[in-house]
């Protein structure tokens, strides 16, 4: 549930409803590949954020946040996650610990 890595589109005239991850062990990166000219962002935690190509955004998604593109073409990017940098080394190995546990026990698929 710490390590999604995938390719996020956005079709023109769309938007993601508010929504928070699910909790605040991790930070989620957005790495812009294409991001069309006008209205596309997103608003995380009450602060608007505007995408620019190659340039990444981390943020943590358990604040409360929403997507838009209100253009008329595709925005593209990379996301990805990292573990939040409040966390110390102990900490990182038992929260994986316990989720390779869970996993084994068959109580996640």
């Amino acid at each position: 549930p710490f390590s999604f890595a995938f390719f996020s589109t956005l079709a023109p005239q769309s938007t993601i409803a508010p929504h928070v991850g699910p909790c605040n062990l991790r930070l989620r990166v957005h790495f812009p590949l294409f991001v069309p000219e006008g209205d596309c962002g997103m608003e995380v935690g009450g602060h608007k954020v505007t995408w620019q190509q190659r340039q990444p955004v981390v943020f943590d998604d358990a604040y409360e946040h929403h997507v838009w593109n209100r253009t008329d073409k595709e925005r593209v990017l990379l996301l990805f996650d990292l573990w939040h940098p409040e966390l110390h080394e102990d900490e990182i190995s038992a929260i994986t610990d316990m989720f390779t546990f869970a996993k084994d026990k068959g109580w996640l698929k």
